[in-house]
């Protein structure tokens, strides 16, 4: 990625009219974030090495609306505070709330119950912004998605709308997305939020989830056309796209293929070198697919640090990372019972993202790759998806210091501490 042009980035584009300040609350999640005027980077690639607090909260949308937005990590955490729990809700529903008359908000989300969100998208609409939703048809049969589909319609020759995909509205099988793009929400421009996180009570108070966030032009066109393809709802057998602006390549999905060789994440893994102790830590809600388990054993297996945090595994993936010198596995899914309520809980991890620190590609780096596909046959050849990989340390050491979290609580079974009320 050394070398390639930063297309129209921001470096310190502040959120300005988002729907209010922070809560006190919030703010005392965040107090460890350094101020916004802490760091001021001179292109992307600074900005991601620098600006994310390590405990991944603060960011633009959590600190407060006269902020800088600059590119950031977001992490909701079931065995945190309220706001922990809240983080990416209250992240994408501040941008939101922040985007003026005439700006255009597009969302590709697979599953949407979120009725404090529904209130955030329809005020936006009420206001002037031009608001477009893709999602998966299986959503429908609820409350939030009515009353956003009663707002907006469905008629694509409007400004606003929303589509519901069957089977998919690129590939063959489900709309798995989970993307937000902002033309304009406060001072910034050509905003793209990358997450793992469906707008659902479980993913926000049970699943742990991330975010990634980020001003810039060559992203925000390429995440536009991609949405306008979800929009069309023509099949094709491959809608795979790769597009790269500084330390960020994105990546679009159904591929084609048969093999190892047109696995995307494959192919990433392959670029690791296990000499000096590189680490890949991995998260993931769904491993099966047989040639990644085959990747990640081999790389345990010739040296490097290799973590594996699951809450499903294919018996078969099982096998394979489980033979000797396989990575260390760890699942994430824990059930308790809740004294004070008597519901019996889980916790579970939703997120999918590799970690790598050590050599990639020929030479020292820190990687996140990061999106909404699993890491299943469906989510590479039948879905439609998105993924991204950042390169930076600021990045990945808001991600490393999620996954130790995670792996803390995982490994402690941790009680969570009670549903909260979804963020306005």
């Amino acid at each position: 990625m050394r070398g390639l042009a930063i297309a129209a980035v921001g470096t310190a584009v502040a959120v300005a009219g988002a729907s209010s300040p922070a809560p006190a609350s919030w703010a005392r999640s965040v107090r460890s974030a350094a101020p916004a005027s802490s760091v001021s980077p001179a292109s992307a690639a600074d900005a991601v090495r620098g600006t994310v607090v390590p405990g991944g909260l603060g960011t633009a949308s959590g600190i407060g609306p006269a902020a800088a937005l600059r590119p950031s990590a977001v992490f909701n955490v079931p065995s945190g505070s309220a706001a922990e729990q809240n983080a990416i809700a209250h992240h994408v529903n501040q941008l939101t709330a922040g985007a003026p008359r005439g700006a255009l908000i597009r969302i590709a989300v697979f599953m949407f119950t979120s009725q404090a969100f529904a209130r955030t998208l329809t005020d936006a609409k009420r206001r002037g912004a031009h608001v477009q939703l893709v999602v998966d048809a299986s959503t429908r049969d609820n409350d939030a998605y009515r009353r956003v589909e009663r707002a907006l319609g469905t008629s694509r020759k409007r400004s606003s709308w929303v589509v519901a995909c069957h089977k998919g509205c690129v590939g063959d099988t489900i709309m798995h997305n989970k993307f937000f793009l902002f033309s304009r929400t406060g001072r910034a421009r050509n905003v793209v939020v990358q997450s793992s996180a469906n707008l659902t009570t479980r993913n926000r108070v049970n699943a742990w989830n991330n975010a990634f966030t980020i001003s810039d032009a060559r992203l925000y066109r390429a995440y536009g056309r991609y949405f306008s393809a979800l929009a069309a709802r023509h099949h094709e057998r491959d809608h795979y796209r790769v597009t790269r602006s500084g330390p960020v390549t994105a990546y679009t999905f159904p591929r084609a293929g048969d093999s190892a060789t047109t696995d995307t994440l494959y192919r990433l893994l392959g670029k690791v070198g296990c000499g000096g102790g590189t680490s890949v830590h991995v998260t993931t809600f769904n491993l099966s697919r047989t040639d990644v388990a085959e990747r990640l054993w081999s790389l345990s297996h010739q040296g490097c640090d290799v973590r594996v945090i699951y809450t499903n595994l294919s018996d078969r993936a099982r096998e394979i990372l489980e033979q000797e010198d396989g990575p260390e596995l760890l699942s994430s899914h824990y059930m308790y019972f809740d004294a004070e309520t008597g519901d019996e809980v889980d916790a579970f991890a939703h997120s999918k993202y590799v970690l790598i620190d050590g050599t990639y590609a020929g030479r020292s780096r820190k990687v996140v790759i990061t999106g909404s596909p699993n890491y299943t046959e469906p989510a590479l050849r039948h879905n439609d998806e998105t993924m991204i990989s950042i390169e930076g340390a600021g990045v990945y050491g808001a991600y490393e210091n999620n996954f130790t979290r995670l792996w803390d609580a995982a490994q402690s079974h941790y009680q969570l501490k009670g549903s909260v009320p979804d963020p306005g």
